[in-house]
């Protein structure tokens, strides 16, 4: 995989600190607005990246490049994702997706048209963790209740109270706790137990976006509660709990990461901690490899999931809106 990474804020950042560890991935350009041109070159040499573009249209052209990975604010995904997908590009996106289950269909069907693959970066789904929480099921089954939380306090949350509004808390920009951080949630469930029969929201709005909030997921005889908040302080390790009628499954981590759990059955506790890796290194081995193999099978099936989770999404953001013009009316 030859990669340009699009965009150079907080998630880029993350994903730099270890993408050069992971086989077969190549840097081969950083993309940004220009006037941010300095702190792209001093990213380009600090990671040994090989070009510099601040002209999309550019790097499209590069033929060097095979794969995108779009960083961006959430609501510049969709455009720059079709014109990749349109130039003969794989691309990779960000979590959240993309904003409307019309934008998801859309990148789908350009990609299908190009035969390139698409992904969404979204880290719990590739994880040792979550492929052993998935055996764990049947221990402790019929499961009826779960918790997913995840919540921390948001590093631009005293800039939003002071009404310095960065897209990160910009309903109009894909802001907001339900899209930041429950994402895991929903991602995580819906990969566990599948599409719910209903789904209800609510949540804290505060200047017209939801800086917190708990999702309740309804299924055949299993309610899953799902909590995020950016305004609120936290316990880092969770904990998150799956509970059934032989037994509970305990996750002592955020729900992006995984990174320890315990199953609980008739007193037993077992756990399970694989080796210590950053939690996207799984993902990105696994685009990597599917990408290079042209697994187009595994696309199809990782893209029916997100486009899944897309339309929960899609849903409840419309009823944040809805509040918001209530609000207003």
């Amino acid at each position: 995989m030859k990669l340009a990474i699009l965009g150079a804020g907080k998630i880029v950042f993350d994903l730099l600190s270890f993408i050069g560890t992971v086989p077969k991935i190549e840097l081969e350009a950083i993309f940004g607005r220009r006037q941010s041109i300095d702190k792209l070159e001093k990213i380009r040499s600090d990671h040994k990246i090989k070009k510099v573009y601040t002209d999309f249209e550019k790097l499209l052209a590069d033929p060097e490049i095979d794969t995108v990975y779009i960083g961006l604010p959430n609501d510049l995904h969709f455009d720059f994702a079709k014109k990749a997908l349109n130039a003969q590009k794989n691309v990779i996106i960000e979590k959240p997706f993309v904003e409307t289950s019309e934008h998801f269909e859309d990148l789908k069907a350009a990609a299908i048209a190009n035969h390139r693959h698409l992904y969404e970066a979204i880290s719990n789904q590739y994880l040792d963790n979550f492929r052993q929480l998935k055996k764990w099921l049947e221990a402790i089954a019929p499961i009826h209740l779960a918790v997913l939380n995840y919540s921390q306090y948001s590093s631009r949350y005293d800039q939003f109270k002071a009404g310095n509004i960065l897209p990160a808390f910009d309903i109009n920009r894909g802001g907001g706790a339900l899209l930041d951080l429950n994402v895991y949630n929903i991602h995580l469930a819906l990969g566990l137990f599948g599409f719910p029969d209903k789904i209800s929201y609510q949540a804290n709005i505060k200047q017209n976006v939801d800086t917190s909030g708990i999702l309740v997921m309804n299924y055949p005889d299993l309610v899953v509660s799902a909590i995020a908040g950016k305004d609120v302080f936290s316990l880092t390790n969770g904990p998150s709990l799956i509970e059934g009628e032989n037994g509970f499954i305990q996750i002592d981590s955020p729900t992006s990461s995984l990174t320890s759990i315990s199953l609980n059955t008739g007193g037993q506790r077992l756990t399970y901690q694989p080796k210590p890796m950053h939690r996207m290194f799984a993902e990105f081995s696994a685009f990597q490899q599917a990408i290079d193999e042209d697994r187009w099978g595994f696309m199809l099936e990782q893209l029916e999931h997100s486009g899944q989770v897309v339309k929960i999404l899609e849903e409840l953001r419309d009823s944040v809106l809805s509040s918001k013009k209530e609000k207003v009316d």
